[in-house]
């Protein structure tokens, strides 16, 4: 059995962005990105890398067809995002059917049930114009201009009714 020696996530973070930065575009995969780290040093340092370097960097982190690309093209970055997005909605969307709305009616009134049903509740709503584009970002941005227009021209008729959504 070998031993690792325990690195910190800043250094296991700057390793692993120094690799994939020089890819380029096309970025590396995961073999490639981890390089000579621990699976659990890389997810340490990836993690690292979202919460700081990202930031200080003003360069995007995303997984892109298989492979983890250093970035700032929209395409690249929205994709990722809508990605991530849809899998928050199925976990919000899990939590309150397995845990919550089967609960019976008296523990439907408990304040502790009754406000984490309200953030689940609150994230699927979020993420409504999202789920209903297939999580297509391009789609919902069509279907938003859509509705704002109808609004638009129901607003310049007269009516002092918003248009259903």
């Amino acid at each position: 059995m070998t031993t690792t020696r325990r690195q910190a996530a800043h250094d296991t973070g700057e390793d692993i962005w120094t690799r994939v930065a020089k890819a380029g575009e096309d970025g590396l995969l995961k073999q490639k990105a981890i390089g000579h780290n621990t699976q659990g040093q890389f997810e340490r340092g990836k993690a690292w890398i979202k919460d700081t370097k990202c930031k200080s960097e003003k360069k995007a982190w995303v997984y892109h067809h298989g492979a983890y690309v250093v970035t700032l093209d929209p395409d690249k970055c929205t994709l990722y995002a809508s990605d991530r997005l849809r899998s928050l909605y199925k976990q919000a969307v899990r939590i309150y059917d397995c845990s919550l709305s089967v609960l019976p009616p008296e523990a439907q009134k408990l304040p502790t049930v009754r406000l984490l049903t309200v953030q689940c509740q609150s994230i699927i709503a979020a993420m409504d114009v999202l789920e209903a584009s297939g999580f297509s970002p391009e789609t919902a941005v069509k279907a938003e201009g859509t509705t704002r227009r109808a609004r638009k021209s129901t607003a310049s008729r007269g009516s002092r009714k918003p248009a259903a959504r």
